[in-house]
């Protein structure tokens, strides 16, 4: 399917995946703030997420387990519920054993692979302007991570490559198959993490204000923001959604900022810039050709 098939239009596309993003940035900060073990943590955000989404289900269908069940039948949903519990269990194994800085970088090329698998595996053809934007954004992101790359692990190194590579699959098969509600496969994925972790987990006893933290994340944070990010396929080329999705890692160190007072540094801000420049600049070219077209 290409992007001319392609149902909805760029901006409500765009809104849809920044609005997600946006919601998904205090990521970082609020799993900072839990003090159990990350494979405790881990256990608890997939299984909160799992039964948010069930619930949102339960409501939506009106209780029609058939219909919740029957969506799960088709490849593209059990796809898009593996791929994206793969890429949450890669993000947080290659958080635990390298540096933020080499994970943040190497996931930060998920854009590149989603244009990559798009051409490969769809057909479309990938605007020059956007992998100008790929390229500038990638390296805005090196620079901003610069002091903490080189330092970390192998494994997590390796780690991240494939949640970037996973992530990258998970919305080139959203971009083809259009799919229309992802809930049932995000509450399978939820799942699905829970009970990898259960594995994993030393134990899965947390205190009060942890089950806060990951309350929050998982009844509010994650399925909101993952919802219309997995939306955002429907209507954006996959490398696009990817790109948009690096707002994240730049809006995530303002929430440590003003929530902890961690100061980002003048290179963050200026990298920062950089990338939200170039996406603004990038997405507006996108507008008005589209709006040319039609």
């Amino acid at each position: 399917m290409t992007s001319k098939s392609r149902s909805g239009n760029h901006l409500k596309g765009i809104a849809i995946t920044a609005i997600g993003v946006a919601i998904l940035s205090p990521d970082g900060l609020i799993t900072s703030l839990v003090t159990a073990d990350i494979r405790t943590a881990l256990f608890w955000r997939g299984l909160l997420l799992g039964v948010a989404m069930t619930l949102f289900l339960l409501i939506r269908y009106r209780g029609d387990l058939a219909q919740i069940v029957g969506n799960l039948r088709h490849p593209s949903h059990l796809a898009v519920a593996v791929l994206f519990a793969a890429s949450s269990v890669g993000w947080v194994t290659a958080i635990t054993l390298t540096s933020v800085a080499n994970t943040l970088f190497i996931v930060a090329c998920a854009p590149l692979f989603a244009a990559i698998f798009a051409r490969i595996f769809l057909g479309e053809r990938v605007p020059r302007r956007t992998i100008v934007t790929i390229i500038i954004a990638i390296g805005a992101m090196g620079v901003i991570f610069a002091e903490g790359l080189g330092r970390g692990d192998l494994v997590g190194n390796l780690a991240a490559v494939a949640t970037a590579l996973v992530w990258a699959g998970m919305v080139v098969v959203l971009s083809h198959a259009q799919i229309e509600d992802p809930a049932p496969a995000m509450a399978l994925s939820g799942y699905i993490i829970a009970v990898l972790a259960l594995f994993v987990a030393p134990t899965v006893t947390i205190v009060a204000l942890d089950m806060l933290w990951l309350g929050l994340l998982g009844f509010i944070v994650l399925p909101i923001s993952f919802f219309m990010i997995m939306l955002g396929p429907r209507h954006l080329p996959a490398p696009e959604v990817s790109l948009i999705m690096l707002i994240e890692a730049v809006l995530g160190p303002f929430w440590a900022w003003w929530f902890i007072s961690q100061t980002p540094s003048s290179v963050t801000f200026i990298g920062g810039a950089v990338i939200l420049g170039t996406l603004t600049i990038h997405f507006a070219i996108g507008l008005r050709e589209s709006r040319a077209r039609g």
